[in-house]
């Protein structure tokens, strides 16, 4: 009984991390319409990050750099590639290098039916403070 279990156990995490390295390719691709990724030769910080490391949760984690990839367009269309993982949800976590020691831990997570919004704008500059979300409701990222 128990080499069945621990049988089922693999099979489903192989398949979810598969799910998720597909959706981390996706989140990758789609984010390099609205900027840069980090890592790039010859290029200093990117806009963003997407984390490579599986957490067994369904969920990608992507490090935002630049507070432009919060804006509207590029969370609709996140919102949209997720539609296609049920289950899954994108986690964008604000990390600017120049606040990664004096801004608090936020950001928001997205899922196919709605968006949770942990976002702090008083940190923002005044242009990224009034950032809001179709479908949003307020609360942790951990929800």
């Amino acid at each position: 009984m128990r080499r069945w279990i621990e049988a089922k156990y693999d099979r489903l995490h192989t398949k979810q991390y598969a799910v998720f390295e597909r959706l981390s390719e996706c989140v990758d691709k789609l984010l390099e319409r609205f900027g840069r990724p980090d890592f790039l030769p010859g290029q200093p910080h990117g806009d963003y990050s997407v984390h490579g490391d599986y957490s067994e949760y369904p969920q990608v984690v992507v490090f935002i750099h630049n507070l432009e990839l919060l804006r509207q367009p590029t969370v609709s269309a996140l919102q949209q590639l997720v539609k296609e993982f049920p289950g899954w949800q994108i986690d964008l976590m604000v990390g600017l290098w120049d606040h990664l020691k004096d801004w608090p831990d936020m950001g928001i997570s997205i899922r196919s039916n709605e968006i949770v919004d942990d976002l702090q704008r008083q940190y923002f500059p005044k242009e990224f403070q009034d950032l809001i979300y179709e479908g949003a409701r307020p609360g942790n990222v951990l929800d």
